[in-house]
């Protein structure tokens, strides 16, 4: 098999990885602990959430089937955010012991770990670096990488968790959601954000 053909989720298909269910609420683990591995989400949402120095705790980011979380965990470093599933989720658990092993049949993996480490890394920099933009700023730039990271036109998030990633009421999310609608940029239905025109987003977070 060529490298190009290996995807997490055939990994899994092949009986890697420890399989975990968990109800909404769970954290899988805390922004400081030590890392006992990585995750890979075969089901649900998993919100990911950073404490600033001055003690409050902001979401920054969430996790959809398909990707990884945690990945600075693998080798016992410290992670550096929080995550919590905010709905049942299905994952897929990878101790340093599994990885190493894995690593042996499918040597491929380590290359992978470290794009998707070295993607979150740039990801977590400007995530942070907008923490105090103006809400529907960080509203766009979070719909921008969502869109791109899962290369669909339509993403799965709720209105709350939307509010709770840019700090604001729901109200608030409610009523730019609705501007953006009459710009047809995106809109928002049963659950999905649909992108109506990327190039409109995109020239908004360029020009904000």
């Amino acid at each position: 098999m060529n490298e190009q053909q290996y995807t997490w989720k055939n990994i899994i298909n092949s009986g890697y990885g420890k399989r975990i269910d968990v109800n909404k609420n769970t954290v899988l683990f805390r922004q400081g602990e030590i890392g006992q591995g990585f995750y890979y989400l075969e089901k649900g949402e998993v919100r990911i959430s950073l404490l600033s120095n001055q003690g409050s705790e902001r979401d920054i980011d969430y996790v959809m089937p398909g990707d990884l979380l945690g990945e600075q965990g693998f080798n016992h470093n410290p992670y550096f955010t929080t995550a919590s599933s905010t709905i049942p989720s299905t994952l897929y658990f990878f101790s340093k012991k599994d990885f190493d092993l894995l690593c042996v049949d499918i040597p491929e993996a380590a290359n992978m770990l470290m794009n998707s480490l070295i993607v979150k890394v740039r990801l977590l920099a400007e995530t942070t670096s907008i923490l105090n933009a103006p809400a529907d700023y960080r509203l766009a730039h979070l719909l921008y990488k969502l869109h791109l990271r899962e290369n669909d036109f339509k993403v799965k998030l709720s209105q709350v968790s939307l509010a709770r990633f840019i700090g604001t009421s729901r109200v608030t999310v409610y009523k730019i959601i609705n501007q953006w609608k009459a710009e047809e940029m995106i809109y928002y239905d049963q659950g999905y954000i649909h992108f109506l025109d990327i190039t409109k987003l995109k020239y908004f977070l360029d020009n904000v």
